[in-house]
């Protein structure tokens, strides 16, 4: 935990530490004190305070897969550059980066990810190697947005122009693919791979279409939970808009921008934005939730033990605590009303 800890120093700096300490006392007044937001936003965390918890419940299951399919991707992508490490030390490396992202503003988390998987490749440049595979998930991602939004646009639910976007990376990708056959450049080492492995590049494209697919299950369980009309149509709007959203990432974990996204989106089908609003906050709060977990049990994975029983015993402790911590939420949001 130690060379982590420092590796995430390294790519944050004081700076950012800094900032993220402001946002989050400046999030803790806010949760205390939602009248100081506007009218708009305490009818918003009123309706959330009503949501079927149920529904909550599968939006954070939802969640969960879609950090175990992006944690796929990246060790995916790793690999097709020579890196080697198991599922659960790739689970464990992505988790960690959500942790950052959840408390760090500017995705701090993605530097912090490179630098963890950087450390599995076998190549002396080997985090030029890293942030280029982090580019050529981004294009992957390209490749699902579009798709996503050729869906969205037939079945009437967003406009086109999205798509323009995503084309556009892709584009870019696939140039970038090309012309990385006559460079030794380490940055495009994923590149290369993909050129030379066409089916590494349907992998990569099928393990974020999978997280997508969380993210779509998670969308629609939370307009569910809200009561909204025709919950699939909605996440099928919320998705390409927090994409979008995503680009500009100015807060920890986006705080503000993804349920503003999420509020206006769903404004222009027709929604409240009261409403709207109600469905980013729940959305960021429960995806929240579920990367503090997911990035506190990487740290507790990734920490030195001085023996491996102590480290089995550690791990025993903590997924055994997380279970009951579970199965306690659980049983009070959801199994005590129907009693």
């Amino acid at each position: 935990m130690i060379s982590t800890l420092a590796q995430i120093r390294a790519h944050i700096g004081r700076r950012g530490f800094a900032a993220a300490a402001l946002l989050l006392v400046a999030l803790l007044a806010a949760v205390a004190t939602p009248q100081l937001l506007g009218t708009r936003v305490d009818a918003a965390l009123d309706t959330v305070g009503s949501a079927n918890p149920t529904w909550l419940w599968l939006a954070g299951i939802g969640f969960a897969v879609s950090v175990l399919a992006a944690a796929g991707s990246w060790r995916c992508a790793i690999g097709l550059c020579g890196g080697r490490l198991s599922v659960t030390d790739a689970c464990a490396r992505y988790g960690v980066g959500s942790l950052v992202n959840t408390v760090v503003p500017f995705r701090a988390g993605d530097a912090v990810r490179i630098g963890l998987f950087a450390r599995v490749l076998p190549s002396e440049k080997r985090l030029w190697t890293s942030g280029g595979a982090f580019a050529a998930l981004g294009a992957a991602r390209a490749v699902v947005l579009g798709l996503l939004v050729v869906a969205s646009y037939l079945a009437g639910a967003i406009p086109l122009w999205p798509l323009l976007i995503a084309a556009g990376l892709v584009a870019s990708a696939v140039a970038i693919a090309i012309a990385s056959r006559r460079s030794t450049a380490h940055i495009l080492d994923a590149f290369r791979a993909l050129a030379k492995e066409p089916s590494g590049a349907a992998r990569l494209v099928a393990w974020l279409a999978f997280s997508t697919g969380g993210r779509l299950v998670s969308a629609t369980a939370v307009g569910a939970a809200l009561g909204l009309p025709h919950p699939l149509a909605a996440a099928i709007v919320i998705i390409p808009a927090l994409d979008i959203a995503g680009l500009i990432p100015l807060t920890p974990g986006n705080i503000g921008i993804t349920s503003g996204a999420i509020a206006i989106a769903l404004q222009a089908q027709g929604t409240s934005f009261t409403n709207g609003l109600a469905a980013g906050i729940a959305f960021h709060a429960v995806e929240t939730a579920v990367g503090l977990m997911f990035g506190i049990a990487s740290l507790v994975w990734m920490a030195p033990y001085p023996s491996p029983a102590a480290r089995r015993i550690a791990l025993l402790a903590g997924a055994g605590s997380w279970a009951l911590a579970i199965a306690g939420a659980f049983g009070a949001t959801v199994l005590v009303p129907l009693v």
